[in-house]
């Protein structure tokens, strides 16, 4: 199919933004297309045509190893790609997935996905690709030997190298360090550099990558300096680099440093970050109103390789090409000037280019390092389409594929440009087959032509969703489909190319199951009988005899929903019964009278009994008893947690809006729970927090989950008093061993007494860590429940505080209840059954 039109007309194609570099990956799981392309504004599209046209004059690569999303430094990044056009890539060690979460309720592989989103939308500021080695994001760590341990020292190393050698970095750079003793996951990923560097370039290590790919041996190793005296001017001297991020760059009007802010707040789960430079100074530090100079030692560098030079390029300086691939193009008739300063004449720029070409027709193919030439090809190509202002897009037909149906996808050039375009041929790359695709031959100025091919999803395609299973098997965000076109102008050839990510998914998929896992008490054990499912028809037409089924796993299943019925394309919420309604055994327990685990599992089938999807929910009891006649309000910060869990202990909940806290009358709860990190969510309970103090005073229990220190502790500067009725200071100690072994320091208290038993065996397989940000000063008012610590550290007391004040009881928990309480660790619930009942009988 052809279709060639006058780029104003009304159209019905629909547009996705085309990627034009090399490595770039979509990170959004299917592309919503828009109804016309984004205007580009003249100031984007400058610096655009800078950054195609500075990318021609640095063949060199640098890459930056991090351990987690938002560990990379992004101002040198920024810095060598905007002003000097390094090739700047950066590899992580993991996904960050064993984080907090300051904006959302997703956690573990889930909040590994949202990272990933978020790394590659502060590389696309920072003008760097993101790579991930895929490790195992634990939670926090205190040695590398416990990372080692997960992630298996020898895998790690090999993943590694296979990057480099895959990436080809002529300096690696890293902000961590073997001589630091900070997280675990950092002093693991600094020992690794200094093994990779030199296993890369060894034929003897991991000689089973090596085919098509070949030893490398980067040229340089740089650890940054922190802590260290620094001056604002940058200079080089022996084995040491500095960076000034202070630096205005001149095309986009703004600092290195501001742009890599830009980048650092696209990490939304682990702000809130620093808005201004100001911010950040007051943070990080500087003197007359500028930042400190980013400085990197030498750690290690290739036999023979160059000597560090006071060079313009930092990091670089020095280090030469056997053969030169940077381009000197001169302006067309003028040699007056640098093609940057025709920046605002893209036609001078256009010119120039075509006339280079032509007169260097393959000096890329004349290379020694055919794959460094590759990559300067791809450069040149792409600021040859920049300055015609030509682009291709690849659009799916579809959000997502299903197996064993057709897609089609759009290919559609748009010539924005003033002159025509040749278009030798087109081809659309997936499921490891080429195809060829007719567009035109010709596309006149101001005109755009789009061509369509067919696929058909092969029946074996693995399914790509929910992303967070596919964290780590190299399908997170679907399969790639790439599309290319050699076009011609002024009888120059050159290519173009897009790509897009599109998820696989069944033809029906269950998005969400609430509740899961579903726990219950003696008080709620009608809340597993029934779930809310959540259903998307991804095909074009109802599903025809189409079934849930839900099995015990003991062998026992039943109908839940005989005849399911979906619009195309619909999405809505199925109400599904976990009780048989056909005759059961004699003796047969209901799931939702079970106290042992088990597993639910919800089937959608259509005719015939073959499998579509399926999703297991978790059915677990809890033996948590509580007093009747509890009354709970809780203040919510990212998720629904402590909502419900209160609902599986079957009390009398409400959820309290932050700013209705001055106004609403807290004599009607018995307790009332502010979540994680709920005075940094909700600054507006700063100002309310004496009237939560006043709900204490007068005989009511409030119970304040874990906060960081720089969220709690006091401090003028942000109107932030002592918020808790007597003085409680936070540290950053941290106890990360699950199993490490709790002592109940007060085992008479009525917390671990009522009404609940609390035992040692309620702190089983816990998940995670036991706690974070522990108080490392308290009033003596204050009674601590419990002694715990990592390994080989001193005990940690102040994990659980309480204290009366007036009529009533403050706690204040360091401890992570949200995690045990999320997964369904029974003990979890009965030690908080236990907190909201302290003061009734």
């Amino acid at each position: 199919m052809i279709k060639l039109f006058n780029k104003y007309q009304q159209v019905g194609a629909l547009f996705i933004v085309a990627i034009l570099s090399l490595g770039s990956i979509d990170p959004t799981r299917a592309q919503q297309p828009a109804s016309s392309p984004t205007p580009v504004t003249p100031a984007a599209r400058k610096a655009e045509l800078h950054q195609a046209l500075i990318d021609l004059t640095n063949p060199f690569t640098v890459m930056c190893v991090a351990a987690h999303p938002d560990d990379e430094d992004g101002t040198t990044l920024t810095m060598l790609r905007r002003k000097f056009g390094v090739h700047t890539v950066s590899l992580f060690s993991t996904y960050g997935e064993g984080g907090q979460n300051a904006v959302g309720p997703e956690l573990y592989e889930e909040l590994g996905v949202i990272r990933a989103r978020e790394t590659m939308a502060a590389a696309r500021i920072q003008g760097s690709e993101p790579y991930f080695l895929g490790l195992k994001d634990f939670g926090y760590s205190k040695s590398p030997e416990e990372a080692f341990r997960i992630w298996g020292h020898d895998e790690a190393l090999r993943r590694m190298v296979l990057k480099i050698r895959e990436l080809r970095p002529d300096v690696i750079i890293t902000n961590h360090s073997v001589a630091n003793h900070d997280h675990g996951h950092h002093q693991a990923t600094a020992r690794l550099i200094l093994e990779a560097f030199d296993a890369a370039a060894d034929p003897k290590r991991f000689p089973e990558q090596l085919g098509q790919l070949k030893p490398w041996q980067a040229q340089r190793l740089f650890v940054r300096i922190f802590g260290a005296a620094n001056n604002n001017a940058p200079a080089a001297t022996d084995k040491v680099v500095a960076i000034d991020p202070n630096e205005v760059d001149p095309v986009r009007g703004s600092s290195f440093a501001e742009q890599a802010l830009d980048a650092l707040q696209e990490h939304a789960t682990q702000g809130p970050w620093p808005k201004t430079i100001e911010d950040l100074m007051r943070m990080r530090g500087g003197s007359g109103g500028k930042l400190p100079a980013i400085r990197y030692q030498l750690a290690r560098e290739a036999p023979n390789a160059p000597a560090l030079t006071a060079d313009s390029i930092p990091l670089l300086s020095g280090l030469k090409l056997a053969d030169s691939l940077v381009y000197h193009i001169t302006p067309f008739k003028t040699q007056d000037a640098t093609l940057i300063d025709f920046l605002d004449q893209p036609v001078v720029v256009l010119e120039s280019l075509i006339e280079w070409r032509k007169a260097n027709p393959a000096i890329e193919a004349s290379s020694r390092d055919p794959q460094r030439a590759q990559m300067m090809k791809a450069r040149f190509d792409r600021a040859l389409a920049t300055a015609a202002n030509i682009s291709l897009t690849i659009t799916p037909g579809d959000e997502v594929l299903i197996p064993g149906n057709k897609n089609t996808f759009t290919l559609d050039l748009e010539n924005n440009g003033d002159r025509s375009v040749g278009i030798d041929k087109a081809s659309f790359t997936g499921w490891g087959q080429t195809q060829q695709v007719k567009i035109a031959d010709q596309l006149l100025p101001d005109t755009e032509a789009a061509g369509t091919v067919e696929t058909l999803t092969p029946t074996s395609a693995k399914i790509t969703v929910p992303s967070a299973r596919h964290l780590y098997d190299g399908l997170l965000f679907g399969n790639n489909f790439v599309a290319t076109a050699e076009v011609e102008i002024d009888g120059v050839h050159f290519d173009l190319s897009s790509e897009v990510k599109v998820d696989v998914a069944p033809a029906i998929e269950i998005l969400s199951i609430t509740p899961s896992p579903c726990v219950h008490t003696d008080n709620s054990a009608e809340r597993c009988e029934e779930f809310e499912v959540k259903l998307e028809n991804h095909l074009a037409s109802p599903p025809r005899d189409t079934s849930i089924i839900i099995n015990d796993g003991d062998g026992h299943a039943w109908p839940a929903v005989s005849h399911l019925e979906l619009g195309p394309h619909e999405t809505r919420t199925q109400q599904v019964l976990a009780i048989p309604s056909i005759p059961i055994p004699p003796k047969y327990v209901l799931p939702v009278q079970r106290h042992s685990p088990l597993t639910l599992k919800i089937s959608i089938l259509k005719q015939g009994g073959s499998l579509i999807t399926e999703e297991a929910v978790p059915v677990i009891y809890a033996n948590a008893q509580v007093p009747a006649g509890l009354k709970v309000g809780y203040v919510l910060s990212f998720d629904q947690t402590i909502e419900r869990s209160l609902a599986a202990l079957g009390v009398s909940a409400k959820a309290i809006a932050a700013d209705e806290i001055k106004s609403a009358d807290l004599a009607a709860y018995t307790t009332i729970i502010i979540d994680n990190r709920g005075y940094e969510a909700h600054p507006e309970l700063i100002a309310a927090n004496s009237k939560l103090l006043e709900f204490v005073n007068a005989g009511g229990t409030l119970i304040v989950f874990y906060h960081k220190s720089n969220e709690w502790n006091p401090d003028p500067k942000r109107n932030r008093p002592q918020l808790a009725p007597y003085p409680i200071l936070l540290g950053d100690e941290r106890v990360t061993d699950e199993t490490a072994p709790v002592k109940f320091l007060q085992p008479a208290h009525p917390l671990l007494n009522f009404p609940n038993k609390i035992r040692l065996s309620d702190f089983d397989n816990w998940i995670q860590e036991r706690g974070l940000y522990y108080p490392k000063e308290w009033d003596s008012h204050y009674t601590a429940l419990f002694s715990m610590n990592d390994p080989g550290e001193k005990p940690l007391t102040g994990g659980l505080l309480v204290a009366k004040y007036g009529k009533g009881n403050y706690i204040y928990t360091s401890m992570v209840w949200y995690r045990q309480l999320r997964a369904g660790v029974p003990g979890g619930y009965r030690m908080f059954a236990n907190m909201i009942s302290l003061g009734k009988k």
